[in-house]
C-alpha cells in the first residue's frame, strides 16, 4: 500500500482525487490533506509519504517551491504528481525537471488520473479486484522467487484463472510478465547506478547469471554488458 498526501487548495479537487482512488480501487491510503505549500511541506516532513498530490498555485508556497524544499530534506523517494489549471502548464512543465513524475491538467478526467497512476505504481489496472492485487504483489515483490502456483495458493484461486487474467489484459504468459518486469528493472538500474552487472541481476530476482543474461538479450536486443557500455560511450 502505498501513502499519499494531497496538497491544493481547493476541496473540490482533494475531494476528486480521494473518490478516484477509491474508484479504481488503487493501492493508496491517503494520510493527509493541505490546502496551503507550507501545510504540505510540513505533512511530508512529519509523514513521509511516498506519493504527493500537489497544485501548483497555493498560498504561502507554491508546488515547485514545496518540491525544492522537499529535495533539500532529500526525500528523493517521493512520486510527486503536480496538479494545474491549463493556463499555468508550462510553468507547470518546470515541475518536471525539479523530478515530478507526472503533471495532471483540471479538471482532472478520471482516464487521465488512471492513466497516470498506472505510471506512478508500475502496472496497469484491471476492473478484476483479485487480479489487481496479484499484480500490486508481484510488482512489490519481484526481487523475490515468484511462482505462478504459489500466487494462486496465496490469493485462494487456481494457477489457470491467473495464467487466463494475464493473457486477458497483457496478451502475456505469466512467466513473461515477471521476467519482463526484472529486465525493465535492471535496465534502469544500469541507467542510473554502477552497480555491478551480477549485483544488479540478483537483486532483480535472478540467481542465475547466465538466465538473466539470456533473458535480459531477449527483451533488449543486447547483452547487459552492451547495453552498460553504449550508455557510458553516450
Amino acid at each position: 500500500m502505498r501513502h499519499a498526501i494531497i496538497a491544493d487548495d481547493e476541496y473540490l479537487s482533494i475531494d476528486l482525487i480521494k473518490y478516484l482512488i477509491k474508484r479504481f480501487d488503487l493501492p493508496i491510503n491517503v494520510i493527509g490533506q493541505a490546502l496551503k505549500g507550507d501545510e504540505a511541506l510540513e505533512m511530508i516532513r512529519n509523514l513521509k509519504p511516498d506519493i504527493v498530490f500537489l497544485d501548483i498555485e497555493m498560498p504561502i508556497l507554491n508546488g515547485l517551491k514545496v518540491i525544492e524544499k522537499t529535495k533539500s530534506l532529500q526525500s528523493n523517494s517521493i512520486d510527486f504528481i503536480v496538479i494545474t489549471a491549463y493556463s499555468y502548464f508550462e510553468y507547470a512543465q518546470s515541475s518536471l525537471r525539479l523530478g515530478a513524475k507526472d503533471i495532471l491538467l483540471k479538471p482532472i478526467e478520471p482516464e487521465q488520473f488512471l492513466k497516470t497512476m498506472e505510471r506512478i505504481l508500475g502496472y496497469r489496472y484491471s476492473n478484476n479486484k483479485i487480479f489487481n492485487e496479484i499484480l500490486e504483489y508481484i510488482n512489490h515483490n519481484y526481487q523475490e522467487a515468484i511462482e505462478l502456483k504459489e500466487c494462486a495458493e496465496m490469493y485462494h484461486t487456481s494457477p489457470s484463472y491467473i495464467a487466463r487474467m494475464f493473457k486477458k489484459y497483457y496478451d502475456l504468459s505469466f512467466i513473461t510478465y515477471v521476467n519482463n518486469l526484472r529486465i525493465n528493472k535492471a535496465a534502469e538500474l544500469l541507467k542510473s547506478t554502477d552497480i555491478p552487472i551480477k549485483e544488479i541481476a540478483y537483486k532483480v530476482g535472478y540467481n542465475n547469471l547466465n538466465y538473466f543474461y539470456k533473458v535480459f538479450k531477449k527483451n533488449i536486443g543486447v547483452t547487459p554488458n552492451i547495453f552498460k557500455n553504449s550508455l557510458i560511450e553516450k
